[in-house]
């Protein structure tokens, strides 16, 4: 049947096209008796060329009373028309699915329980391996932020409780920060009931108050020169000792800054009058671009970047990797160090200029509580199941292997596909999916207009390839739902006439990178060849050298290529610890051909059609 005629048998046009089709003859839907039993089109009231007025072939499900026909015979009630009732021999009915992913994970001959040539096709292609039978739901929070004008008695006891200092000094912390003024953000730790475990301490700064904080001319005079809107003024970064979240201080201060930059804060400072500055607050404030002032006391802390145009940094690579190695803690112990080494290299790009690293775990529950929101649904899973009104379809990187709660998700699975010789690049369907057109003529079935969500837009380059097609099979746009939108990134939504929100807004965006896509055989972006050298495995390309010069204007030659080096350097270690890992698990090693087992959607570096890859090899070799 083909795949460019879309069939949802919750939609009665698509059923009457499918009758349509075959006219003259009896069309027969044939179905699971649980299908009956669960399906919501099943428990629509019927209404012409619904799926009850089709006839059916069901196969009764023995030994489940519910869904047995004999035992409850009201079940078949709601079909129409002429229901042929069979019963699978013994041997068959044990077989699954999931039996059959077990045995695809064992790699172990699947010619019994399916047709042989679906076998060679599952083995040939690197499909099912370590997969997950349904897709699981966004997760909710684990941490959460909280902002406040001022510290009432209440927030004044949880955070003397929090502060890793003797209780005067803390006390003094306190008293000096509502003396100030300060604006608070809290940190709050979800998985242990919303205890406080950090806080940061900010001001707006006017320029002319700049001599007042900082007390020598010269430097005032000096940022001032940077600067003509607001300075956001860091004044203080504490992280309890038992937080039982890694690296929070950079949590506290990227959320700050992000929150900063809408108000048009171009610069910002370090400088904790009390001077108190922990390690962990000094690496987490370099890690964002800060470099140290000149001139000033050497025994008081005064860090400067300047935030006009950030560089922004999207952390995934968390979202990348399968359970249980995902929650494995060496794997995220590596990944943790992975990520810092990366943030160094990229303050080697621009010195001095804020280089902003978000985590995709804070952008998720974010855009979640957008989405259910906009669909008045909750964001929580309910039991009976309560649909909204809108379908949510993730069109890039993020979310395209979750579930949103209450929510119709249906990802449309695109990717930017380069010629050989990296001359250009187009968005394409993703490889092994059917093509745009397809796709988005399957979503148009579900007769629903969509929210669109995506990690990011600048440029639009993704959404307008998509638009038009949209547009031409008649699917509404609710909403475009962004991780991240730049000034550019909005205009060009303006112009489009489409509704646009987003979790973090970044006004003047100097350029993005998102980490999973600077890692071989973890991320990238695929290169049109005629064959797969690997199964499973799409030819790929990493915008770094040595396979070409990184698309970051105005950076010096030694920095772009330490920065290609720390991307490979991370790659290996990171694969290295998924192979140490994977092998103490399971048993066995984690080759080339079975990397899907351990990355989501692994890639293959492309090396031409001459230089072959030994699939039975780690990765890491």
């Amino acid at each position: 049947f083909p795949d460019d005629i879309p069939i949802n048998i919750a939609n009665p046009a698509n059923l009457e096209t499918l009758s349509r089709i075959f006219k003259g003859r009896e069309v027969y839907m044939v179905v699971g008796s649980d299908v009956i039993a669960n399906a919501s089109s099943y428990k629509k009231a019927p209404v012409p060329h619904s799926i009850h007025h089709m006839n059916h072939i069901a196969f009764r499900r023995v030994g489940e009373d519910k869904y047995d026909s004999k035992k409850n015979p009201k079940m078949f009630k709601v079909i129409k028309k002429h229901v042929v009732e069979l019963e699978l021999p013994a041997h068959l009915e044990e077989i699954s699915s999931s039996m059959i992913r077990e045995n695809i994970d064992l790699n172990r001959d699947i010619s019994n329980l399916i047709d042989p040539g679906v076998q060679e096709y599952i083995y040939g292609s690197g499909l099912y391996l370590r997969e997950p039978e349904y897709k699981p739901f966004v997760s909710g929070k684990v941490i959460s932020f909280e902002e406040t004008d001022g510290i009432d008695a209440r927030l004044e006891k949880e955070i003397l409780a929090m502060l890793p200092m003797e209780k005067e000094d803390a006390a003094r912390l306190v008293e000096t920060s509502r003396r100030r003024g300060d604006h608070v953000l809290l940190l709050r730790n979800q998985q242990e009931k919303g205890r406080l475990t950090g806080v940061i301490l900010t001001q707006h700064l006017k320029p002319d108050s700049l001599y007042k904080i900082l007390g020598d001319v010269e430097l005032a005079d000096e940022v001032r020169r940077h600067t003509s809107g607001e300075v956001l003024l860091v004044a203080g970064i504490h992280v309890c000792t038992d937080s039982g979240i890694y690296d929070a201080e950079q949590y506290l201060l990227a959320e700050a800054i992000a929150r900063s930059l809408p108000r048009g804060c171009s610069y910002a400072l370090y400088f904790p009058e009390d001077g108190h500055a922990t390690s962990q607050a000094i690496s987490a404030v370099r890690r964002q671009g800060f470099i140290r002032a000149r001139g000033e006391n050497p025994d008081i802390p005064l860090y400067l970047v300047d935030m006009q145009q950030p560089l922004v940094l999207l952390r995934n690579m968390r979202t990348t990797i399968k359970e249980p190695l995902a929650s494995n803690g060496r794997v995220l112990s590596i990944l943790e160090k992975t990520h810092q080494d990366l943030q160094i290299a990229l303050t080697g790009l621009y010195p001095g200029q804020l280089v902003l690293s978000i985590s995709a775990s804070i952008i998720y529950p974010q855009l979640v509580e957008k989405i259910t929101k906009l669909n008045e649904v909750p964001n929580e899973p309910v039991v009976p199941r309560k649909l909204g009104h809108y379908m949510c379809v993730p069109y890039g990187k993020i979310l395209r292997d979750k579930v949103v709660p209450n929510t119709v998700t249906k990802t449309l699975h695109t990717d930017k596909v380069f010629t050989p010789d990296l001359s250009v690049g187009t968005i394409e369907a993703f490889h092994n999916y059917p093509k745009l057109e397809d796709q988005i003529r399957m979503i148009r079935a579900f007769d629903r207009e969509v929210i669109l969500v995506d990690d990011l837009l600048h440029q639009g380059g993704r959404f307008d390839a998509l638009k038009p097609l949209f547009e031409r099979e008649g699917i509404g746009i609710r909403k475009v739902l962004l991780g991240m939108l730049s000034g550019y990134g909005r205009d060009t939504m303006a112009l489009h006439g489409v509704d646009v929100d987003c979790v973090y807004f970044i006004p003047n965006l100097r350029g993005w990178l998102v980490e999973s896509t600077l890692y071989p055989f973890i991320g990238g972006d695929t290169v049109e060849r005629p064959h797969v050298q690997v199964a499973g495995l799409s030819p790929s390309i990493n915008m770094i050298y040595p396979d070409t010069k990184p698309i970051l204007r105005g950076s010096g030659q030694k920095s772009l290529y330490d920065f290609s080096a720390c991307c490979i350097r991370n790659a290996r270690d990171i694969v290295l610890t998924l192979e140490e890992e994977y092998r103490a698990l399971f048993g066995r090693n984690l080759t080339l051909g079975r990397l899907s087992e351990a990355v989501i959607a692994p890639l293959c570096p492309d090396r031409g059609q001459c230089v072959g890859y030994d699939e039975n090899l780690g990765a890491s070799v």
